[in-house]
């Protein structure tokens, strides 16, 4: 366990008033009370954006035609679900008479699927994607269709559409002309229906604020950026008005029936909950989970064991639905984990774990959360491959997990330029890759010689926070623990706690692998210890010096803090006095 500390100890300051501001600095927040209590004027001119007009007047002249018939595309993630509810809530409200469609992809594609477009379609709007599809927009333009993209990815697009430069508008937050390239797509729908309602008299709806939220965050873009943080801080305000999303968050914090949504609630309830069934939902399955962020007072049928007869709102059948997908994902990611374990016999001296399912027996969508998984377990990189081929496209597709190691900060950047590799796209420690299938011997061997010096045992931090376990600063600690402030752009703050007795503790899990060590005043959680728990439970102690992070437990005990930890060494065990006790 190797550390450093980022700037400062805080847990040594005299005054914790002005702590919060210094970590915001810390993170690059230049002005951090502003950044704490956004407003409006943070938010940038939607007509900044070069085609917006553009944009809005293609939907105004098809909204004249009452005959017209206008399909949105939503794209197979929550930034695409999102914003695309938002293009469906702006033409509920302002439709007259118009045929209203949208086409959700039956697994992970993205963006315009010319098979999927009914030639019936007059106006195409295509949230969260489709900004790079030339080809598919040239063939739709010629059969008399219009064209709006609303997209916050890379731009691979001359624009030049000469004719039908009046029928296609792209609006992308990646443009030149606007300043705040680390808008969502659901961002960009967002702007979109402002600029309308606001052309054009519309009063706006302010929930829509809720869903650009749910977009930002689940698609980890960067909430350091003023207008980011103004848009979560409006939305986190309208998502009691959503049932689908608060319906989510309550069942979460059943021991409080009023939460008030944070960040947290998104990234960690919302965004995995909807993406369950995305990954592994049937195609009505998806369909009620969309219409529950559009109509969720729409009557359903349910499907509840014992009560099929009966008509339930969809927005709580598109609740249970989520509750399931969770407990099926988690099922299938610990099967297809135990297939990669016995075919490889994974061993201390592998580099990095690469497994190709020739067999196609694991569960693919779920690639990323069982290399994830398996990343946690063997500390090493996780690259998760399967057969790809699409016209010319013949490769090993798959997913990359890593973290940042002595030796090793960005694993995206490592396999770039390695042999065999096609492509790595994505975040540092996250991305998607492609291998060339006639090289995957000689990509192995490169990668290995790559990590061959990387020292995988040796994690580094950047930790904020130094204390004794039993001189912890507790407000400070509160502090870090906040759920409303941090977030990607703005790291939660890292602590270390150092000599913290196994004296009293709890086991916790099915099978007795996670502790629960009770410091006082907090805390002390280690999940998936079950070595620990059986060296513990066999009379063993130890002290342990953790790193891991602050937060507040709100299942079983409301207001507790604890400390999660990330990574532990243990230490000979000191014996207690009463003075070590009193805390």
């Amino acid at each position: 366990m190797k550390y450093q500390l980022r700037t400062k100890n805080y847990n040594n300051i005299e005054t914790t008033e002005m702590a919060l501001h210094d970590l915001l600095l810390d993170r690059g927040i230049q002005k951090p009370l502003e950044w704490l209590q956004p407003n409006y004027t943070y938010e940038h001119s939607p007509l900044l954006f070069q085609e917006m007009g553009k944009s809005i007047n293609l939907l105004k002249t098809t909204i004249a035609n009452p005959d017209a018939t206008i399909t949105v595309v939503v794209d197979s993630d929550l930034d695409g679900y999102t914003s695309g509810a938002i293009i469906l809530n702006l033409l509920k409200l302002i439709q007259r008479g118009q045929d209203i469609n949208f086409i959700l992809h039956p697994n992970k594609e993205h963006g315009i699927v010319l098979e999927d477009i009914s030639e019936e379609t007059n106006l195409l709007i295509v949230p969260d994607a489709g900004s790079s599809q030339k080809t598919e927009h040239l063939k739709l333009l010629e059969n008399g269709m219009k064209i709006i993209i609303l997209d916050h990815h890379e731009m691979v697009n001359d624009m030049e559409y000469g004719e039908y430069k009046d029928n296609i508008a792209i609006v992308n937050s990646q443009e030149e002309n606007y300043p705040n390239h680390a808008l969502s797509g659901a961002g960009v729908a967002l702007k979109f229906a402002q600029a309308y309602c606001e052309k054009y008299g519309v009063p706006f709806p302010n929930k829509l604020y809720a869903l650009a939220a749910c977009g930002i965050i689940a698609d980890v873009m960067d909430i350091g950026e003023l207008e980011n943080k103004q848009i979560v801080t409006t939305g986190l305000k309208y998502l009691k008005e959503h049932l689908f999303l608060y319906q989510l968050i309550q069942d979460t914090h059943y021991n409080n029936e009023e939460p008030e949504p944070t960040i947290k609630d998104i990234g960690w309830v919302i965004g995995p909950n909807i993406n369950a069934i995305i990954r592994l939902g049937t195609q009505e399955q998806k369909n009620m989970i969309f219409k529950s962020l559009v109509s969720p007072m729409l009557l359903v049928p349910s499907s509840k064991r014992g009560e099929e007869d009966q008509e339930v709102p969809v927005y709580q059948e598109a609740v249970r639905l989520c509750k399931n997908a969770k407990k099926r994902q988690t099922t299938a990611v610990d099967k297809s984990i135990r297939i990669i374990e016995k075919e490889l016999q994974i061993s201390d001296d592998d580099r990095a774990i690469v497994y190709v399912d020739e067999e196609q027996e694991l569960t693919f969508e779920l690639s990323g959360l069982i290399a994830n998984k398996l990343l946690s377990q063997y500390n090493r990189p996780v690259i998760l491959l399967r057969h790809f081929k699409n016209g010319d496209v013949d490769e090993l597709r798959g997913s990359a997990r890593g973290k940042a190691v002595e030796g090793l900060d960005n694993l995206k950047e490592a396999l770039n330029g390695l042999t065999g590799v096609q492509k790595a796209e994505g975040h540092a420690f996250a991305f998607g890759v492609g291998v060339d299938k006639d090289m995957l011997s000689e990509f192995k061997a490169h990668l290995n010689l790559v990590l061959n010096k990387v020292n995988f045992n040796v994690n580094l931090y950047s930790v904020d926070l130094i204390a004794k376990y039993n001189e912890l600063n507790i407000e400070m600690a509160e502090i870090t623990a906040r759920e409303d402030i941090w977030g990607h752009g703005v790291d939660k703050p890292v602590s270390l706690l150092t000599d913290i007795p196994t004296d009293k503790y709890d086991f916790m899990g099915s099978e007795q692998q996670h502790l629960k060590i009770d410091c006082g005043k907090y805390d002390v959680i280690l999940f998936n210890v079950p070595q620990l728990t059986e060296q513990l439970s066999q009379g063993e102690k130890f002290d342990l010096d953790a790193i891991g992070e602050f937060s507040v437990d709100k299942s079983y005990n409301v207001g507790r803090l604890q400390f999660v930890v990330n990574d532990f060494e243990l230490k000979e065990y000191t014996s207690k006095t009463v003075w070590d006790l009193v805390f």
